[in-house]
């Protein structure tokens, strides 16, 4: 004769172990989903931004951009909340406009450089340092963490009429 025992409580342990690891696994998936589409938002800001860079008239980064004199208005490499040429405002304008909400400007900071390569071409090289925070409670125990995208494209001379 056998003898039965009673195991409909160890069903409720071994569920009540498992499901915070389950939890997690999910949430984590689901903070790694945010995670990938800040990346993809900011990467288009930061494309689209030099995209606008690109084809801005060579007056707009000048002192006097009416008649086209003076030095550059801006150091370079600059950060946004630095710009003062009508330029660099545009295309930081343009970048906070892809920004689509995604968090405050204060976490991130965008960096816009002119600089020549090695064919003696002009470049724009913009870059965005965002912090990325997680708002999965046990994943917010790391911190912040750091995404950098960047894009550069070469200035494209503007014919003149």
């Amino acid at each position: 004769m056998r003898k039965f025992r009673k195991t409909s409580g160890q069903s409720l342990v071994e569920f009540v172990l498992v499901l915070p690891l389950l939890l997690m696994l999910v949430m984590g998936l689901f903070e790694l989903g945010r995670a990938v589409f800040y990346f993809s938002v900011l990467n288009t800001a930061v494309r689209e931004g030099t995209r606008y860079a690109i084809v801005q008239p060579y007056c707009d980064y000048k002192l006097d951009p009416i008649a086209c004199v003076g030095e550059d208005l801006d150091l370079y490499p600059l950060d946004c909340n630095e710009a003062a040429s009508i330029a660099n405002i545009n295309i930081c304008n343009e970048i906070t406009k892809n920004y689509f909400n995604i968090g405050e400007l204060s976490s991130s900071t965008v960096t816009i450089d002119h600089i020549i390569n090695s064919t003696d071409d002009y470049v724009v090289y913009i870059s965005i340092d965002f912090l990325f925070e997680p708002i999965t409670p046990g994943l917010a125990l790391i911190g912040e963490l750091p995404v950098q995208v960047d894009s550069q494209m070469l200035m494209v001379p503007i014919a003149s009429y």
